[in-house]
C-alpha cells in the first residue's frame, strides 16, 4: 500500500490512521492519513496563573505502568505529550516529586540528586525547557515534611544534615527497630510522619538546605510549587520558603473537608518566621470536592449552594479544583479511598463543573489520557478547557446560583460572569430565549448568549 507524505509548515506526522473504505460500484480502496497539526504556543497564554488549567501529570506508579512501556522514562512520556498539551491550552504542569527516593519520591533520600524513578536529570531539564518554549510552567513537587536516611533510618547524604534535622519525638528516637544517629532536634510542630523521619523546621541546617534545593529546582526549569503533606509542619515555613526565591505559583495539600480549616492554613501562609506579610499560598479545593461529589454522585445538588473556596471571593484566586489525583484516583493502588466516581460521566460531569466555574481547575493526566481509550473524555475536555478560555472564565469569575434540585431528576443551574448558563443533572429546565445551547451532553448543558 503506498502513501503519498507531504510536509507544510507547523505540521508534523504523529500518527497515521488508515481507514480502509470500500466503494461498492468499483471496489477501489480510499486512505486516510490523519495528521497531527502543532498550532505553536497557545493564544491564551498570558503568564497570569489566575488564568491557567493546570494538569497534574502523574499517577501512581506511572513511571512504570505498562501504559508507558514504550518509553524510556515517564520524563520522555511527558515530554512526547508537551505539544498537544500545550495545543489543549493547559498552562502549569505539575510533576512527580524529582529527587531520588523510594518509588514515587514521596520518601525522598537524596534531595540534591535529580536521577529518581521518572527519568535522569538530562531528560527532566529537556522536558522543563519543552515547556518553557511552549510559555507552560512545571510546578516542582516537594517534599518538605520528611526524609529517609541512605543506608541507615538517620543517615542524610546530598545533603548532609545532622540529628538537630530530625525532630527529636519522631519514632527513631523510640522504637526498637530504629538504628543509625539519634535525633536531638526541636519537637515536631506539626503532624507526624511514620513512614520517614520528621524534618526539624526549626532548624536553620533545614531552612537552608530546602531554600538551596528550591535555587536547584529552579536552574533545572521548575518555576512554581506544590507543598505536600502541609499538616506536617507550620504554614508559616511555607511563606518563609516561597519568599526565599522567585515563583510563578505555589499551592498546599491541606488535605481537608472543612472548608474554615482549609482557608485558615491560607491565611497563615500569607507571613513569614520574621512576621513580614507576603502572598499567600493556594490549596487544593478539597471541600468542593467533596461537595461535587455528594451533587453529581449521590444527587444532593443543594450543597453546592455551600461555602467553600471556589465561590468565595477572598479565597477563589487560591483554590485549586479538581476531582481526583494521584492518591484519591485508586489507579496501581490498593490503599486510597476519597474516590471520585468509577463512572466516566459522572467524573466528566465534575469537570463540566470545575471548568466553567471560579477557581484554578486541575485535570488529572490519567482522566484525561486513559480513563477513556476512545479519546471522547479528552475531546470533552478539550472543548470545555476552550469554552472557559474564549469567555475568559477565571478565578476571580462570580457565580449566580438560580436553581437546585435534589434526587435522580435534579440539577444545579448557575450563571458564571453573566456569559455562561451551567445546568448539572438530568432534570429539565429551560432558560430564557436569550440563552442558547453553545455544549450538551449526557448529564449536562451549557448556554450562551
Amino acid at each position: 500500500m503506498k502513501f503519498n507524505l507531504f510536509l507544510k509548515k507547523q505540521y508534523f506526522l504523529i500518527v497515521i490512521l488508515i481507514s480502509c473504505k470500500t466503494d461498492s460500484s468499483n471496489n477501489s480502496v480510499v486512505d486516510e492519513i490523519a495528521v497531527f497539526e502543532d498550532k505553536g504556543i497557545s493564544i491564551y497564554s498570558d503568564n497570569d496563573p489566575l488564568n491557567d488549567v493546570m494538569m497534574q501529570a502523574f499517577w501512581w506508579d506511572s513511571f512504570n505502568d505498562n501504559l508507558i512501556s514504550n518509553y524510556s522514562s515517564y520524563y520522555e512520556y511527558l515530554i512526547n505529550l508537551v505539544v498537544e498539551l500545550s495545543n489543549a491550552h493547559i498552562d502549569l504542569l505539575w510533576l512527580p516529586p524529582s529527587s531520588e527516593g523510594v518509588g514515587m519520591g514521596y520518601h525522598p533520600r537524596k534531595l540534591f540528586d535529580f536521577n529518581s524513578s521518572h527519568g535522569n536529570k538530562i531528560q527532566l531539564e529537556k522536558l522543563l525547557s519543552k515547556l518553557k518554549n511552549r510559555k507552560m510552567h512545571g510546578m516542582a513537587d516537594l517534599v518538605f515534611n520528611h526524609r529517609v536516611g541512605t543506608s541507615t533510618w538517620t543517615d542524610f547524604t546530598e545533603p548532609y544534615w545532622s540529628c538537630n534535622s530530625i525532630c527529636v519525638d519522631d519514632e527513631a528516637s523510640t522504637s526498637p527497630d530504629a538504628f543509625g544517629t539519634k535525633p536531638c532536634g526541636d519537637q515536631d510542630e506539626g503532624w507526624s510522619w511514620g513512614g520517614a523521619r520528621d524534618l526539624n523546621h526549626r532548624s536553620e541546617e533545614v531552612q537552608g538546605g530546602l531554600k538551596n534545593y528550591l535555587e536547584l529546582l529552579k536552574g533545572l526549569g521548575f518555576d512554581s510549587w506544590r507543598y505536600d503533606y502541609v499538616k506536617g509542619f507550620p504554614a508559616k515555613y511555607v511563606a518563609e520558603y516561597n519568599e526565599s526565591t522567585s515563583k510563578y505559583f505555589s499551592v498546599g495539600e491541606f488535605w481537608d473537608g472543612d472548608s474554615q480549616k482549609v482557608k485558615n492554613w491560607i491565611d497563615l501562609t500569607s507571613l513569614n518566621l520574621n512576621n513580614i506579610k507576603v502572598e499567600r499560598s493556594a490549596a487544593f479545593d478539597f471541600p468542593l470536592k467533596y461537595k461535587l461529589k455528594e451533587a453529581i454522585v449521590d444527587n444532593n445538588f443543594e450543597v453546592l449552594n455551600a461555602s467553600f473556596l471556589g465561590n468565595e471571593s477572598n479565597y477563589n484566586t487560591k483554590s485549586i479544583t479538581f476531582i481526583d489525583n494521584h492518591d484519591t484516583g485508586c489507579i496501581n493502588r490498593d490503599d486510597c479511598d476519597n474516590l471520585f466516581s468509577s463512572k466516566k460521566n459522572e467524573i466528566f460531569l465534575g469537570y463540566v463543573y470545575i471548568l466553567t466555574h471560579p477557581g484554578i481547575p486541575m485535570i488529572w493526566i490519567y482522566h484525561y489520557l486513559h480513563l477513556d481509550p476512545l479519546g471522547e473524555i479528552k475531546k470533552g475536555l478539550n472543548r470545555l478547557i476552550d469554552l472557559r478560555k474564549k469567555n475568559k472564565i477565571n478565578a476571580k469569575s462570580m457565580i449566580d446560583v438560580l436553581d437546585t434540585k435534589n434526587g435522580s431528576s435534579g440539577y444545579y443551574v448557575a450563571v458564571v460572569d453573566n456569559k455562561l448558563l451551567v445546568k448539572i443533572g438530568y432534570g429539565s429546565y429551560q432558560p430564557s430565549s436569550e440563552w442558547g445551547i453553545n455544549y450538551s451532553g449526557d448529564g449536562f448543558t451549557i448556554w450562551d448568549k
